[in-house]
């Protein structure tokens, strides 16, 4: 009697899970790419409002929420998502720990890792969505403390940290210091 349970058990999973097979579905590789291309694409426009209108009223009212990043978040998410219901979708796990192995070669492992389309489109995905989240903040410290941020802005969508490092640069350059800790003023 358990047998019999245990085997309809197991008939009913596999029927569940081939009815569910979201990889022949949405969470196809093709959609992936298509992922990867809103990813590219998609926050450029509103680099442009951040670095070519960074006070207008537009900018102000598309960049002041977190409505866009919420987009380019989501789209990293499904990529994601999407890679882990394919077959051989995402870097092995064990290759991935690599990177964190200090004893080992960490920048080869990532290096190997890159083989994997999946992984790319995520890794590409992390980084825009994160450069935009960095240019946002320098544009909203500029309009906060008057300061020009274009080039800033600009730096940070081509080549990310060092946006962040020129805001700083241009913050203590125009006198007007670097951003306080902005911890110290929420009282708990």
């Amino acid at each position: 009697d358990d047998f019999d349970t245990a085997s309809t058990l197991i008939t009913n999973s596999a029927a569940l899970s081939s009815s569910l097979d979201l990889s022949s579905g949405i969470l196809t590789t093709e959609n992936i790419k298509q992922a990867f291309s809103v990813a590219t694409f998609f926050p450029q426009i509103w680099w442009l409002f951040l670095i070519v209108l960074p006070k207008s009223g537009i900018t102000k009212k598309l960049m002041g929420g977190y409505e866009i990043l919420t987009i380019t978040s989501l789209v990293h998410f499904f990529i994601v998502a999407a890679s882990i219901v394919q077959p051989d979708g995402t870097a092995p796990m064990a290759e991935f720990a690599d990177v964190f192995d200090p004893a080992g070669d960490p920048q080869k492992a990532m290096v190997g890792m890159m083989q994997y389309p999946n992984f790319v489109s995520e890794e590409w995905s992390h980084v825009l969505t994160w450069d935009l989240f960095v240019g946002r903040w320098i544009w909203l410290d500029g309009l906060k403390r008057g300061i020009f941020t274009s080039h800033s802005v600009l730096l940070c969508n081509l080549i990310g940290p060092p946006g962040l490092l020129l805001h700083w640069a241009t913050c203590l350059v125009t006198g007007k210091g670097l951003p306080g800790n902005e911890a110290e003023s929420i009282e708990e």
